[in-house]
């Protein structure tokens, strides 16, 4: 059935309620090598294509060729406003969620040298610092589900952990006494499930539909400090560097809940909450070049080498059972933390540039990321893991594969103002999804150039789909709940910058 390949074919489905307390995996590697569009708003507004333009605060972060084309010194701000909606449908119900959150998502500041010897090939340096947001995580998605009365649900989920480990009634006695560890550690101590005469874990009696629903909230934001310089030589080829720091801190709630109406078994209710947070610090280094063959032509090219990421994380799951006549039961896993290691894949970009005398330009970049090449990697004090790395890395390899981003965008100049368009597409990651995992994004901007200042307006929107199912069997023909969330990103952005 095609669920099935889906399920079996996509970690898009983000793989639910995993049974293992480490909780980074394939999903979180995407998460934080795949960018949103970036920059100032004049260089949203145009798509983000700017590999071979230039002459912008935010090509620090793209293409540092485009500071050596800087004549004047140059500083610029732009706060931003984002507006998120998620729906999340399933079994014929759609569930929206919004969520809006207020960020300065560029700021920048140019030192041109204006001392340069105009009688030399190599017209001076420029130098800059930047800081630009890379991704925005703060979302909100739900979704609510009947699951039929012959349906597997997360307590059958739980008996077949408890199984395919081997695991005993005095085993998961110890963990009621010393701690819970486990997932299904959790689901026994909540008495979801108990132990046949032949010690296999049998789930407890529930007859007829049960009622579902899922919250899952994210916050955080990953962004990046570039530290950059760039060079002239003759005004025909231009030369850049950049290092960038990125920080990432991402956080996830997860609420899960079943519930049941009939008064023929003891079973009422059970809710399920996870909470992890993931920090981490990463450096990376930028290089490139534009040539400007003639006033009406430019095109561009820089390489990314892969960001080297060191992440601490944090996560605790605890879980809330009802049964009648009014009985309760509440347990807690013992907190967790660890750190470890991620290597973000190579990015290599071009672009051209044509510039329609002083009526505006037209811009178009590709990017090549091949998000295969993710890899985790032990920290010093995670000894022992190794295996759970290599499993994850191999599943990387086989669930993603390389992309192509394109991104276009149009500026037109009418005396002080300026009117731009733009569309991008970041390329489907997944190798085999039978979903279209690709992000189209639209963008419009405007703007008013004065001799010293000028500030620029940007509005852009983002739409992705994805699948998630909140849990899954080791029989990939077994039914589980796959919803299919779509989420839109519309962003308002504002820049003032001064020259000087």
């Amino acid at each position: 059935m095609k669920i099935t390949k889906i399920v079996s074919a996509s970690l898009a489905l983000v793989l639910g309620w995993s049974g293992t307390a480490l909780a980074q995996d394939e999903v979180d590697a995407l998460r934080y090598t795949r960018y949103g569009l970036t920059g100032s708003a004049r260089i949203q507004g145009i798509g983000g294509a700017q590999t071979a333009l230039g002459a912008d605060v935010s090509t620090m972060a793209s293409n540092p060729a485009g500071l050596g084309m800087f004549r004047r010194s140059e500083f610029s701000i732009t706060p931003g406003l984002g507006f998120s909606t998620s729906t999340g449908r399933v079994g014929g119900i759609s569930t929206n969620d919004e969520r809006n959150s207020v960020a300065v998502p560029h700021i920048g500041f140019v030192f041109a040298d204006q001392q340069a010897n105009e009688d030399s090939d190599w017209r001076g340096g420029t130098f800059g610092i930047s800081f630009s947001r890379l991704n925005n995580f703060n979302n909100r998605t739900s979704y609510r589900n009947t699951a039929g009365g012959q349906d597997p649900t997360i307590v059958e989920y739980f008996t077949e952990l408890a199984n395919l480990r081997g695991r005993t009634q005095a085993d998961l006695d110890n963990e009621f006494d010393n701690g819970f560890i486990s997932m299904e550690g959790l689901a026994y101590g909540t008495f979801l499930f108990d132990f046949d005469e032949d010690g296999f874990a049998i789930p407890t009696a529930r007859v007829g539909n049960i009622d579902q629903s899922e919250e899952i909230i994210r916050r955080g934001s990953q962004n990046q400090i570039d530290i950059a310089g760039g060079t002239s030589y003759r005004d025909k080829i231009y030369l850049g560097a950049s290092l960038g720091v990125v920080t990432s801190d991402f956080r996830q709630e997860r609420i899960f809940s079943e519930a049941e109406g009939s008064a023929d078994t003891d079973f009422t209710s059970l809710q399920l909450r996870d909470e992890y947070r993931t920090r981490g610090t990463g450096v990376n280094l930028k290089l490139g070049v534009i040539v400007r063959p003639s006033d009406v032509i430019r095109f561009g090219a820089s390489i990314q080498t892969p960001t080297l990421y060191n992440f601490d994380e944090t996560y605790q799951r605890s879980m809330y059972t009802q049964f009648l006549p009014g009985e309760s039961y509440s347990e807690a896993e013992l907190p967790g933390e660890f750190s470890y290691k991620l290597k973000t894949p190579f990015r290599a970009s071009g672009g051209v540039a044509f510039f329609l005398q002083k009526y505006g330009f037209i811009t178009a970049d590709i990017e090549y990321v091949d998000y295969a090449n993710a890899r985790y990697s032990e920290s010093d004090d995670f000894s022992g893991n190794s295996n759970y790395f290599n499993n994850i890395n191999d599943r990387i390899s086989s669930n993603y594969k390389s992309a192509i981003n394109l991104r276009l965008g149009a500026e037109a100049r009418y005396e002080v103002f300026r009117f731009r368009a733009g569309y991008a597409i970041t390329g489907d990651p997944y190798r085999n999804a039978d979903f279209d995992g690709k992000i189209n994004t639209f963008t419009l901007g405007t703007g008013i150039r004065l001799n010293k200042y000028y500030a620029d307006i940007a509005f852009t929107s983002s739409t992705t789909n994805s699948l998630y199912s909140p849990y899954n069997f080791s029989d990939p023909s077994v039914f589980v709940p796959v919803v299919d969330i779509e989420d839109k990103l519309n962003t308002v952005l504002l820049t003032f910058g001064y020259n000087f």
